[in-house]
């Protein structure tokens, strides 16, 4: 894949929930995993992630307690299969 350009919250405001979207393993055929994020501001503005169509969104994380926000984010990637399917981040 490619990079996007980034995207931020305005000057002042902080991530402080996010969603990804995640296709379902699908066998034999290319899976995909994680495709694309939303992210919410502290002032409620909602940055639409600009990934891929495939998959469904999950819910919201629960949001950061008032003036907190999110400094990182834990994620799993699939080590390389060598002859199987890889997913990256999953």
């Amino acid at each position: 894949g490619t990079w996007s350009s980034p995207r931020s919250c305005d000057r002042g405001e902080r991530l402080v929930a996010f969603r990804l979207r995640v296709e379902a393993p699908r066998g034999l055929w290319d899976d995909t995993a994680a495709n694309d994020m939303d992210v919410t501001c502290s002032d409620g503005t909602v940055l639409q992630g600009r990934g891929g169509p495939l998959g469904t969104w999950g819910n919201w994380s629960v949001p950061c307690p008032h003036g907190w926000g999110v400094c990182g984010l834990r994620t799993r990637l699939e080590p390389p299969q060598h002859r199987g399917d890889d997913t990256g981040l999953n």
